[in-house]
């Protein structure tokens, strides 16, 4: 008998670059076949933890005598939708010919824990090796298959994987079903969600209250510079200062000179790439990740779910290849001098090096690839060629004058090195001041007031609402201490998506500088749960921990049990808000009329839908049609289609077309009275 190796992957995509690399190019119903290799896949998560009612009937009700739920033993169920393929990667497993299996799901966290669970649910318990690479070039996937690795060295990563999914499902589930009941609304809480919209109802709450205070300087003109005075609370004395100033001679009485360096950026890990692109293009980080990750998958670009911002050492001598490339891919000149050094270091890389462009990508048609992937692409091959510059370096000078009753500064600025910075963000303005000595001294030739106002912080917005996510529980951390943070690389675009999918974030102003403001919703949600559910600090403390798990440095018995005990003495000790009713927006507040019966629309948990039992029109969250362009039905997007009759998306996304667009979609309804759409002609493509 032939003994086959089974190859299963994440998508189909990535299975179908793999069983050409292996000569696995027999097509069969979900599943390649050839040179002694079986390659399938997996449709996202196939296998997913059961509902509460699957452990007991009773908890198809919403009660607070049933909380909390804590699963002796877990159940798994298989979602409906993606079940064929499960029953086809069953087969394949139990094949008396298949003697071996290879994982080669995404190489991380959610990866191995969609393997290893389609794996138990078949109850198999065939021998399996692991494939961990971060490219999906020709060349890398032959190098990973003489390479894969021992099951084993990956089991400490799938016990965290189970510990993030169990726990999300104890606090999700428990959680909202306590504060749903006790507030009479449905409340969605999540161990990761609710800490992020805590900081976004915070950062506002301390914008609301922020009361701006005028302050005056007073700029003095003197031959080829100006110099300012400090800040001055009374507008009077800054108007003495410019009278005593004027028509006077200023003396120097301070003068340096020096020169700076400012190295070069690191290379993009996900976040920093995610950031740079809301604020550069002004993506989201869920487009940003969703353009990287097809990059990925056609070879252009390296593993993007990564939290490193370096190479390996063993990658150094393909640095100078792979910057000759980026420069063509970024349409720029490459660096004369090629500084490896600064990019490599493999005591920096975890599971994954930095995000670069593949030597494949040398042959990419960018006019090919979709708007979105062409600028993502272009901004990692930007990065590398900028990493791999010379330092921008610089000559600054710093005078002290002294004129009148004060001292006023005035600096100049001469480039010697345009380095790194001719690369990413040229720097061609220069503000040299003239030569001087100390006691030198020149004549004012105008005095003037300016007037400021102190700023309170700025709104959230993609870029720094990730950059906080990241940085979350630091102050708290011994500096060699492993970085912390709210969520993963991998999870932080998908939880402010639901954050605003579920109407708790709503997106606000232009698009290339879109503000992540909080609803009524989100604000009264905060305002009502307790410390430990909206601590950022705690979450971060729980993401180390999960980060240790990997590592095989904390136990995963303990991290759960601490989740439980918490979510148990929540449930034991909470106290409902005083006055809550006025702190919570109505319950079943009507959103608009009805186009079929007139009766106020109202939201429900699965739907905008009529108050009037008898009448089916309904706005599904869910709604196929919305899903299909790659958007969701929101509070926001319901009431313009009820107030309006229509409602402008921008970046939709034809998965036919392959490229993103704008649309007006109108609102109607057929003799059932159920809502239809249909787009209006004349939508922009982008």
């Amino acid at each position: 008998m032939n003994h086959l190796k089974l190859v299963i992957a994440e998508k189909p995509s990535v299975a179908q670059s793999i069983a050409k690399v292996l000569g696995a190019t027999k097509r069969h119903d979900g599943y390649t076949e050839g040179n002694g290799y079986l390659v399938s896949w997996c449709v996202g998560h196939l296998v997913e933890l059961a509902a509460p009612d699957a452990y007991d009937p009773r908890y198809k009700k919403w009660t607070r005598e049933d909380l909390p739920i804590l699963p002796e033993k877990w159940k798994y169920n298989v979602s409906p939708s993606t079940r064929k393929q499960f029953d086809i990667l069953k087969q394949l497993m139990n094949r008396s010919d298949v003697s071996e299996i290879v994982c080669a799901t995404d190489a991380g966290r959610e990866g191995e824990l969609i393997f290893r669970l389609v794996y138990h649910q078949c109850g198999c318990k065939k021998p399996f090796e692991r494939l961990w690479i971060s490219s999906m070039e020709d060349r890398a996937i032959r190098e990973g298959f003489e390479n894969l690795k021992p099951r084993s060295e990956y089991d400490a990563l799938y016990e965290a994987a189970l510990c993030r999914e169990r726990t999300d499902w104890i606090v999700g589930m428990n959680a909202t079903r306590f504060f749903s009941v006790l507030y009479g609304r449905t409340l969605h809480v999540g161990r990761v969600v609710s800490p992020t919209l805590a900081m976004t109802v915070m950062r506002e709450a301390e914008i609301a209250a922020f009361v701006p205070e005028s302050f005056y300087t007073v700029n003095i003109s003197m031959p080829e510079m100006t110099a300012t005075s400090g800040r001055l609370k009374e507008k009077q004395a800054a108007q003495d200062l410019a009278n005593v100033c004027a028509q006077s001679m200023a003396i120097v009485s301070k003068c340096e000179r020096k020169e700076k360096s400012e190295k070069a950026p690191a290379l993009y890990d996900l976040t920093s790439l995610q950031r740079d692109a809301n604020r550069k293009l002004g993506y989201t980080a869920q487009q940003t990740l969703d353009y990287t990750q097809s990059l990925y998958e056609k070879k252009l670009v390296t593993y993007p779910r990564t939290d490193s911002r370096y190479l390996t050492d063993d990658m150094a001598e393909k640095v100078p290849a792979l910057s000759e490339v980026a420069a063509k891919l970024a349409g720029k000149a490459a660096p004369a001098e090629c500084i490896v050094k600064p990019v490599v270091n493999s005591k920096k890389v975890s599971d994954h090096h930095a995000i670069i462009p593949t030597m494949s990508a040398e042959r990419a048609e960018l006019a090919a690839l979709p708007v979105g992937e062409r600028e993502i692409l272009r901004l990692i091959a930007t990065r590398l060629i900028a990493a791999v510059a010379l330092p921008y370096r610089y000559a600054e000078t710093v005078a002290e004058i002294q004129c009148g009753t004060d001292v006023f500064t005035a600096k100049g600025k001469t480039i010697l090195e345009a380095g790194w910075k001719a690369v990413e963000k040229p720097e061609k303005t220069e503000n040299p001041l003239p030569p001087m000595n100390e006691g030198d001294s020149f004549p004012v030739l105008s005095a003037e007031v300016k007037e400021g106002k102190t700023k309170a912080k700025p709104h959230y917005t993609e870029d720094t609402l990730l950059s906080a996510m990241e940085r979350a529980g630091e102050d708290e951390m011994p500096k060699d201490a492993e970085r912390r943070g709210i969520g993963t690389p991998a999870t932080r675009a998908g939880i402010i998506e639901r954050l605003v999918t579920r109407g708790f974030l709503e997106r606000t102003g232009d698009k290339k500088c879109r503000n992540l403001i909080p609803t009524e919703k989100g604000s009264a949600l905060i305002t009502i749960l307790p410390e430990q559910l909206q601590s950022a600090s705690m979450t971060a403390d729980w993401e180390e921990k999960l980060l240790q798990i990997e590592h095989g440095e904390y136990s995963s018995e303990a991290f759960m049990s601490e989740i439980t005990e918490m979510i148990s003495s929540l449930i034991e000790t909470y106290q409902v808000v005083k006055d809550a009713s006025i702190i919570m927006p109505e319950a079943g507040k009507s959103l608009g009329k009805c186009p079929v019966c007139g009766a106020d629309v109202i939201e429900r948990p699965k739907a905008y839908s009529c108050s009037n039992r008898q009448c089916n029109f309904a706005l599904w969250k869910n709604s196929r049609y919305f899903e299909a362009i790659g958007k969701r039905m929101t509070e926001s997007i319901a009431k313009k289609l009820l107030n309006k009759g229509s409602v402008r998306l921008k970046d939709c996304y034809s998965k036919r077309l392959d490229r993103n667009f704008n649309a007006t979609i109108l609102l109607d309804f057929d003799e059932n009275g159920k809502a239809q759409f249909r787009m209006e002609k004349g939508g922009d493509r982008s």
